[in-house]
């Protein structure tokens, strides 16, 4: 008994060694994904420490048969790529999939945090991607709830009308409904973005034309939980103007909201309007200008310079907290710069802090803690991307991950992550369990359909 205790003494203080050596610094991990590429099960790949790296790719790319989506159905488990995920909690979530070799993309849904997945497309959709290029905008309210469409790639105007598909019961069944997209001039539908505030009111953004420095957008908004569709901006209503790209719209009520996107050549600073009777109107809101280190003084006010805000994204259940990062370029500046923006008043202020790096995928739980995965940029570094973490909204940053590849990471609480991880132009499916320093590649399955 003694010896047994004494075994498991000694391994407890060789497992926690290192960090006791290293002043208590974590050891950070690499992961570089198996891409899968057959229809069998793959083994689970945990992350391997920078000092014991392996070659994971040898004999991997093999050649397939194509896996239609439409008729064919899946017989057996098959290895399934995840295009993108939103987890509702630790076992449950949603994602947008891609069989390997297959022909289209499907809605999928998980209840075992993200190991297994069952086809939950609406059937006559699966057989319209047969012969057609579609691409899905999809809102996933909660467990149950969903809402999505498909928007044709290739073509200018849709043939066959547009239906958005809803489904109160995880996806076993939908009822589609017709977006009123006749009575306006129409060029484009495409770029479609779905979201929802509750489970009554949503809306629909699109792009209906668009060149360098002009578009003409869609916002559509329900108030019934899809059973219906008001046009609230159209290519031929005026209460939009076609200068500036437009990227989204946010709502943190049925009255108020935002549209943002890149401002037009003759406007400097940002675009962002705001509308506080449901989208009937829009208003120029002017957001104060960046300071930082090397920020030039006239950056929101001189034509030279071009910037870009991403959508808000609001952090709390009163939609007081929103962040949106803002890009800009042009004129004195060698290089872009990227800031983060906050209002904790719901809108009507915002303040901003400079961003590490221009280019990366940012994400946020609570108005504090945060990651955002850029790209190593030294000559000296081993690994191409790395995750950097703050605690302070964003006025801060650590390094805590180096990594493989570039990521689109989520986190339903602080310590617990779910990413899309970009790898040699494939996706992987990663999760983390400790706020972000590690990572394990999860070998998503399709279930049979």
């Amino acid at each position: 008994m003694m010896r047994r205790r004494f075994r498991l003494l000694m391994m407890i203080l060789m497992l926690f060694m290192p960090l006791i050596l290293n002043g208590c610094t974590i050891e950070i991990y690499d992961l570089q994904p198996v891409l899968p590429t057959g229809v069998t099960p793959t083994a689970l790949q945990t992350a391997t420490p920078v000092e014991r790296q392996s070659n994971l790719l040898s004999s991997l790319f093999t050649s397939t048969p194509p896996i239609h989506l439409a008729p064919t159905s899946i017989a057996q488990p098959t290895a399934i790529e995840i295009l993108d995920v939103t987890m509702i909690n630790g076992g449950t979530g949603w994602g947008i999939g891609h069989l390997p070799g297959g022909v289209g993309k499907l809605i999928i849904r998980t209840t075992d945090g993200g190991e297994n997945w069952t086809n939950v497309t609406p059937p006559d959709l699966l057989y319209q991607s047969a012969a057609r290029s579609l691409e899905p905008a999809a809102y996933f309210l909660d467990a149950n709830q969903a809402f999505i469409l498909y928007w044709e790639i290739d073509k200018w105007s849709p043939e066959k009308g547009v239906q958005v598909y809803r489904t109160r019961d995880g996806g076993a069944s939908w009822t589609p409904v017709p977006l009123p997209i006749e009575g306006f001039t129409l060029q484009q539908f495409r770029d479609v973005e779905i979201r929802f505030l509750t489970p009554q009111f949503g809306w629909i953004f699109a792009t209906l034309s668009v060149t360098q420095d002009l578009q003409f957008v869609g916002l559509f908004t329900t108030v019934n939980g899809g059973d219906s569709w008001n046009t609230m901006i159209s290519s031929d209503s005026t209460n939009m103007t076609p200068k500036g790209i437009k990227n989204g719209a946010v709502f943190r009520n049925a009255t108020e909201g935002w549209i943002s996107g890149k401002n037009p050549l003759d406007s400097p600073g940002t675009l962002l309007y705001q509308t506080k009777d449901g989208g009937n109107s829009w208003n120029v809101q002017t957001l104060p200008p960046p300071v930082g280190a090397d920020v030039p003084a006239d950056l929101f006010t001189s034509p030279a310079f071009s910037c870009d805000m991403s959508v808000p994204v609001f952090m709390d259940v009163q939609y007081q907290y929103a962040w949106s990062r803002v890009v800009c370029g042009g004129g004195t500046l060698a290089a872009p710069v990227a800031f983060v923006y906050w209002t904790y008043d719901s809108g009507a202020s915002w303040r901003s802090f400079k961003l590490p790096a221009a280019e990366g995928n940012l994400t946020f739980y609570g108005i504090y803690q945060g990651w955002y995965s850029v790209a190593n940029e030294g000559a000296e570094d081993t690994f191409p991307f790395k995750i950097l973490s703050t605690q302070n909204g964003g006025q801060d940053w650590t390094s805590i991950a180096n990594t493989a590849w570039d990521s689109r990471l989520q986190f339903i609480a602080p310590a617990i992550g779910f990413g899309i991880v970009e790898f040699q132009g494939r996706p992987a499916f990663v999760k983390s369990t400790d706020g972000g320093y590690n990572w394990v590649q999860t070998f998503p399955m399709l279930r049979p359909f």
